[in-house]
């Protein structure tokens, strides 16, 4: 393997750790007793953000559906964020374990012989690294917009436009005090949980596609190891019927050793599965992984095709029992659910846009007959 094209991965991965850092969820075990209590001092925060908006729709006359609007999506996405927060956290051996895969003991399945191995490392590690840049630099603006947008329209509606001053904040909250004379307190804090949560939000998810984005790549790299299961001259010699035996034994042991990584990808697949399924309906429904989980099925399916693609044919019987087992295995493509339910691909995306926009339409001809 290039040691460059490693090292640069783990680099990447380090990276990974760092974010993750900032937000006291890595490393996943063996955290300082510091980080575990900056882990559940934010989980109250945000947990006391969602009751103090939950207080507010209750005790407000919601006169309007836009009224609705404003206020219950905020308390969902603080839910969404705590919810993702914890779950990384109670799932933490499990995340160690496939952390700690990918950066030791995935590299025996990558051949410095093989360029194709190279190139598949080299573009998965941009693609890896871009979805980490997108995420760490969406957070910055998208902080900024949420938390100041509301004050800069207040001051604009009343010193440029003339307007009564109305207050504006980043959210509808409940306060045991007047929030209007205590305005710009309400406002710090209601800015300063806005940021907690995006961050919160978007970090967990950037562990959750990072992870998915390492397994398409070793996916890749199992399907050209299957590809180059019996190589060109393997296949002359045992036409030949020189060292069969050997040749045989070997190709058995590097299937072993594929089936082996498979079944690992298929375990953690499984749990990850279970782990995602309680928030992933929700999640894929804003759309922000749905290209990584794509994806993920996709390469999942083409592994079986890259085995069916091998000159398996050449082996000897237990070698051919061995690759119809896995061929076997692999009818049923890898993929993440929501609960079981519905597979999260490009078509369930699709369909939960249509069917959301219409049940969208339906609310708001409900609450707001003018609409009509």
């Amino acid at each position: 393997m290039s040691s460059t094209a490693k090292e640069e991965f783990l680099v990447g991965m380090e990276y990974l750790s760092v974010i993750t850092s900032r937000i006291f969820l890595y490393p996943f075990l063996g955290r300082s007793k510091t980080k575990l209590l900056c882990y559940h001092f934010i989980c109250f925060l945000i947990i006391f953000a969602s009751f103090q908006q939950f207080v507010f729709l209750c005790v407000s006359k919601l006169n309007s559906f836009l009224d609705i609007v404003n206020i219950a999506p905020n308390i969902g996405v603080c839910a969404m964020s705590v919810t993702k927060y914890m779950k990384v956290n109670s799932n933490k051996e499990l995340y160690n374990l496939i952390f700690v895969h990918f950066r030791t003991d995935m590299w025996d399945i990558v051949s410095e012989k093989c360029q194709e191995n190279v190139k598949i490392l080299k573009r998965y590690q941009k693609i890896i690294h871009f979805i980490t840049i997108w995420f760490v630099y969406y957070v910055v603006p998208l902080i900024l917009i949420v938390t100041s947008f509301p004050i800069l329209i207040m001051y604009y509606d009343n010193m440029i436009l003339g307007k009564e001053l109305e207050h504006r904040y980043p959210f509808e909250a409940w306060y045991p005090f007047d929030k209007v004379k205590w305005y710009y307190v309400a406002y710090a804090w209601e800015s300063f949980i806005t940021g907690l949560v995006v961050c919160i939000y978007t970090f967990s998810d950037l562990i959750n596609v990072s992870y998915i984005a390492y397994i398409c790549l070793e996916l890749k790299l199992l399907g050209t190891h299957l590809k180059e299961l019996i190589g060109a001259e393997d296949i002359k010699q045992l036409k030949r019927s020189q060292n069969a035996t050997a040749i045989h034994y070997k190709i058995r042991q590097k299937l072993r050793e594929i089936i082996i990584k498979h079944n690992f990808i298929a375990n953690i697949s499984s749990q990850l599965d279970i782990i995602f399924g309680d928030i992933m309906f929700v999640n894929y429904t804003f759309g922000s992984v749905f290209i990584c989980l794509t994806a993920f099925t996709f390469t999942s399916a083409q592994l079986a095709q890259a085995l069916y693609d091998s000159k398996w044919t050449y082996g000897d019987r237990q070698t051919r029992q061995l690759v119809l087992m896995l061929i076997m295995r692999m009818q049923k493509p890898f993929q993440l659910t929501a609960k079981g339910y519905i597979a999260m691909n490009l078509d369930t995306f699709t369909t939960i846009c249509s069917t959301s926009y219409q049940f969208f339409n339906l609310l708001r001809t409900m609450y707001d007959p003018e609409a009509n």
